[in-house]
């Protein structure tokens, strides 16, 4: 785990003395109004300045940041002659800030990366999450949109691990009810699939099962009381952890639908895979009835007097129960998705499904999207 990683409330009055070594100028990539309305941005840029650090401000990070805004923030960075990059917000904003350092110091197109090419060389990153979700903060991965084909992948490098990452659960408390919620459950899609991928291992366990132990006894008291701190430093713990546990045994086929369904329709990340990954549970929990017992069992379930099989049945539905509770959408449909063509097509490419413990037949990964409408 090559990430420095510093937690605890107020721990962002911290940058400007972590980032001392870095260089005397860096590029701060942000969404386009919460960083700015809550002043995170400007309480970041003060504390460099303090530490005679000069912020250059990239605020457009959208939502599913595509590949042309990405190239857009890496020439600024070149132009401006940034040293390293700091990625405050949600997984948008820190994986854009991943592929912006990536893309200034190999002056490239960051496509080019998706597509296979090598990553030899990145600007040192700094990840200051502003969500419990994605995780970004603690994994070797950066999610990329290219909206001109209505493509979502993602690359991975040793090179993007962020240097630091600064978990500051007080800059989650102004985040809204419902993206609070799809947040949180990205964070229990990562624990989970990490959990039941095929390249799980007992360090990537305990990562996950703790962070699944964490989502479900806080995420409810978070998004139905922004301001517990209590359950915001659970949460913030639970993102970091489960992004560890991605880190050593990735996705599943849930992901990879998921990120399929945004591709085309630009919708929730968090929403999309969540939404499929009770299907996917319910198709692929035969070859491991113990893990996904056990999933039931931490998230809620009663087992007792069940037999194995029975119990790792209910484990979807627990996943359902979760989502039911915090007034999220429970199939596609009610997030937008009107035709499963495409998505089923970006779906099946191949190499998307080796971590899934169970052989899927392209039959099987049609009827988990149709069966998810």
């Amino acid at each position: 785990m090559p990430t420095k990683i510093v937690f605890g409330v107020n721990s962002i009055n911290k940058i400007g003395k972590l980032t001392a070594d870095f260089g005397e100028k860096a590029i701060l990539v942000t969404g386009r109004s919460s960083a700015k309305k809550f002043g995170y941005s400007q309480r970041i840029t003060d504390i460099l300045k303090e530490n005679k650090i000069e912020t250059i401000l990239f605020d457009e990070v959208t939502s599913n940041p595509d590949a042309e805004l990405i190239d857009k923030g890496a020439s600024l960075a070149m132009e401006k002659e940034c040293k390293f990059v700091i990625g405050m917000g949600g997984g948008s904003a820190i994986d854009a800030a991943k592929a912006i350092a990536v893309g200034a110091s190999e002056n490239d197109k960051i496509w080019n990366f998706v597509e296979g090419k090598q990553v030899r060389r990145s600007l040192p990153i700094i990840a200051v999450p502003t969500t419990a979700g994605t995780g970004s903060e603690t994994t070797p991965y950066c999610v990329v949109s290219n909206k001109k084909i209505k493509r979502k992948d993602a690359f991975a490098s040793e090179l993007v691990f962020p240097k630091i990452s600064i978990i500051d659960p007080y800059l989650t408390l102004s985040l809204p009810p419902f993206y609070t919620s799809v947040t949180g459950v990205d964070t229990l899609a990562h624990a989970v699939e990490a959990y039941i991928s095929v390249l799980s291992n007992p360090i990537s366990d305990l990562f996950a099962v703790e962070a699944i132990k964490l989502v479900s006894g806080n995420l409810r008291k978070a998004a139905s009381d922004g301001k517990d701190m209590s359950a915001r430093l659970s949460m913030s713990l639970a993102s970091a952890l489960a992004g560890c546990a991605i880190s050593q045994a990735d996705t599943t086929i849930a992901h990879v639908i998921g990120e399929a369904v945004g591709a085309i329709y630009d919708t929730d990340h968090g929403l999309s895979v969540n939404i499929v990954l009770p299907v996917v549970m319910d198709y692929i929990c035969e070859p491991n009835y113990e893990k996904f017992a056990n999933i039931a069992s931490l998230l809620g379930e009663d087992i007792s007097g069940l037999s194995l099989k029975d119990a790792a049945l209910k484990a979807g539905d627990s996943l359902r129960k979760l989502m039911k509770d915090l007034k999220l959408p429970v199939n596609l449909k009610e997030i937008g998705v009107k035709e499963i063509k495409e998505c089923v097509g970006l779906a099946l490419r191949p190499g998307l499904r080796g971590t899934t413990p169970f052989k899927l037949s392209d039959s099987d990964i049609e009827k988990i999207i149709k069966n998810s409408i």
